[in-house]
């Protein structure tokens, strides 16, 4: 089958202080991806010996994923890797090696198939994005097998809010079964557990979690240009999908018939359509973009309605480009409270009036917020983690 595992079949490169790991790698667009890349530059940047190590994907996964073969093999893509961090403004990445996984279409996520921990060089200190990922397959090396020091996993995903949307008892049964197995897999894989925001019940985990700020947000969104006097425009970006909070979008744009512009594309984009058309919303649906940061320059608010997110990073990036952020009250949202700029609500009648007061009031310089997701400030706090 398919999801067979099995042991590492590599050599692993000479020791470092720190080695990366991440299920989710670019050119796949996830929070893991992002972070975990400049994690790697960044810390390398910083003077550590670092190695950043991604899932390498055959063809029939990378179909799956992307819809064609970008890779021929893994040289292939550290070479593309390198370029893209050159791109996004990450420092230069340090040396990248893989590990075999495999791309699940019904549940959206990459499955490790090879341990991760046994193909990685020796080092003092391992940083996982979403430890619990790696336990998914029974092939894994356990922690106390593991020769680094420290073992930091950042939790990133609300698997609960995901399995219990359809709102049947049966669901809340298997979400507390999935919410049971992810945090024994974090304490069989790691020392030290980080949220990314009290969205995620690590209840049982206290005594190995940890708060600290350990993402941020690319060096462009502070280079956006400023909101210019008469803009107004509102946008949505995220991934196409109901439970990003589409159905609030369309609403509350047909309420006031405010214009809001989407970007992105999802499974849901065709019904997400119809249902805006239906409602008589004023929804333009611009697609995808690699390159956020080169559209924003007319927005003055960005809408973010979604409930599943943990941190969102989306939201971050509009504050550290000095946009209005207009956002539900939620534990996910609960590191932008603080924030100038944040617009936040409990029911639909608040969702407008936020709306409606967001696109015409001033922008406060974003001076906190750029500093709180500061990458540079980050990797200086996550290898402080690490490294103590």
């Amino acid at each position: 089958m398919w999801f067979i595992p099995r042991p590492s079949r590599r050599v692993p490169g000479p020791p470092v202080d720190i080695v990366v790991l991440t299920t989710a790698a670019l050119p796949w667009r996830t929070g893991p991806s992002i972070f975990s890349l400049w994690h790697a530059g960044g810390l390398a940047a910083l003077g550590h010996r670092v190695a950043y190590g991604v899932p390498w994907l055959d063809a029939a996964s990378q179909k799956r994923l992307w819809g064609e073969v970008l890779f021929a093999d893994e040289d292939a893509q550290a070479d593309w890797l390198r370029a893209e961090a050159q791109r996004l403004g990450v420092p230069p990445l340090p040396e990248v090696f893989f590990f075999d996984g495999v791309f699940s279409r019904s549940m959206f996520s990459i499955f490790i198939t090879e341990d991760a921990f046994a193909a990685a060089p020796p080092a003092r200190a391992i940083l996982v994005q979403e430890p619990e990922h790696f336990g998914w397959l029974p092939v894994t090396s356990p922690r106390r097998r593991v020769a680094a020091d420290k073992v930091v996993g950042i939790v990133m995903t609300n698997y609960g809010y995901y399995i219990r949307r359809p709102g049947r008892p049966d669901r809340a049964v298997f979400a507390a079964g999935v919410e049971r197995t992810h945090k024994q897999l974090m304490r069989r894989f790691t020392d030290v557990v980080v949220p990314l925001s009290p969205a995620l019940d690590l209840r049982g985990l206290e005594d190995m979690t940890e708060w600290r700020q350990v993402t941020g947000v690319l060096r462009a969104f502070a280079e956006v240009p400023p909101v210019a006097e008469g803009d107004d425009g509102v946008y949505f970006l995220g991934r196409l999908t109901w439970d990003k909070g589409l159905r609030d979008v369309i609403d509350a744009a047909a309420r006031l018939d405010v214009p809001v512009d989407v970007y992105g594309e999802g499974p849901d984009q065709a019904a997400i359509r119809a249902a805006a058309a239906e409602a008589g919303a004023p929804l333009r649906f611009l697609g995808g973009t690699a390159s956020p940061w080169e559209v924003m320059r007319p927005y003055r608010v960005f809408f973010n309605p979604s409930l599943s997110e943990v941190l969102c990073s989306t939201t971050a990036e509009a504050l550290v480009a000095g946009r209005h952020v207009v956002l539900p009250r939620c534990p996910a949202n609960e590191p932008f409270y603080d924030l100038p700029n944040v617009h936040l609500y409990d029911t639909p009648a608040e969702m407008d009036a936020a709306l409606r007061h967001a696109r015409t009031a001033a922008v406060e310089p974003p001076t906190v917020a750029r500093a709180r997701f500061d990458w540079e400030a980050v990797c200086r706090s996550v290898a402080d983690l690490l490294l103590s």
